[in-house]
């Protein structure tokens, strides 16, 4: 069910610092609060937006071949599961969930459906040589991800978070310091994942099953837009650092053992994605 929020993102690049606010459907308004930001940098870390659903009887494969890569590269992967489309409508009388978000129906109307079937993945928003458009199917994924983990970020970036359990209020702080001279617009995007889910999936090999697990399922967007916050207009010379923070309420059904706040830096032309990053909940 959607629930009624408002969110609250701030970001600082040097001295200028700039707050937007907005009123939406399902976020919901809370004081800042200063837990302080995180340290350190982190190495290569790209996004994976995978596209599935609870009906594509070919993404539990795509997901087990996610988690191989997960441990070919333990430390350079964010993942993202989209559940949009036909394939992600529950099955009656089967499903508990109901996985589609406003936000996930948004990203795929932003970055376009899947041209080659389900299950697709968009990988660091790259349009790679040989394609139509972002998407690339399962028996690319090895050839892309590699290709882009090679790559020496443009930005070192960090994702910190805190949470109260009581008032159920996430805190999340993302650092970004650029490792070289960067022209803008510059967007900050954060989403926050659920894992281990068990619910109703369709799969080729087993038919239905009934208690799939279900990983980086999203929930909602917390930035202000699913394009991202812009942080930076002109160019982000090398060594500047840029702060950005969200407070967010999570809803009580969520478990917050079980979620990730998934953070990327990008180019807000392009959307090609210079750096990824993402923290546990708790």
């Amino acid at each position: 069910m959607p629930f009624h929020a408002l969110k609250l993102a701030t970001f600082q690049s040097g001295v200028f610092i700039c707050c937007f606010l907005l009123i939406s459907s399902c976020k919901e308004v809370q004081a800042d609060l200063n837990f302080g930001p995180p340290n350190g940098l982190n190495d290569r870390v790209i996004l994976i937006e995978e596209f599935t659903g609870i009906r594509c009887v070919q993404c539990p494969l795509g997901a087990e071949e996610l988690d191989n890569f997960q441990t070919l590269y333990p430390n350079n992967l964010a993942i993202v599961s989209l559940h949009t489309g036909f394939f992600a409508m529950p099955e009656p009388g089967k499903s508990q969930y109901d996985f589609r978000t406003e936000d996930g129906n948004a990203l795929e109307v932003l970055l376009g459906a899947p041209d080659n079937g389900w299950p697709s993945a968009i990988i660091n928003r790259k349009k790679f040589e040989g394609v139509t458009s972002l998407h690339s199917s399962r028996t690319s994924w090895a050839g892309h991800i590699a290709q882009e983990v090679a790559l020496e970020p443009a930005f070192g970036l960090t994702v910190g978070t805190a949470w109260d359990p009581a008032t159920r209020l996430l805190r999340a702080d993302v650092n970004a310091v650029a490792r070289k001279n960067v022209s803008g617009p510059i967007r900050i995007t954060l989403m926050i994942t659920e894992s281990g889910i068990v619910d109703f999936q369709k799969d080729q090999r087993y038919g239905e099953v009934l208690e799939y697990v279900h990983n980086h399922v999203l929930r909602d967007v917390l930035s202000n837009s699913v394009e991202g916050d812009v942080v930076a207009s002109g160019i982000v010379t090398s060594g500047q650092s840029i702060d950005y923070a969200v407070n967010y309420t999570m809803p009580a059904e969520w478990k917050s053992e079980k979620c990730e706040v998934v953070a990327f830096i990008s180019d807000g032309n392009t959307r090609y994605i210079y750096q990824a990053g993402h923290a546990k909940v708790e």
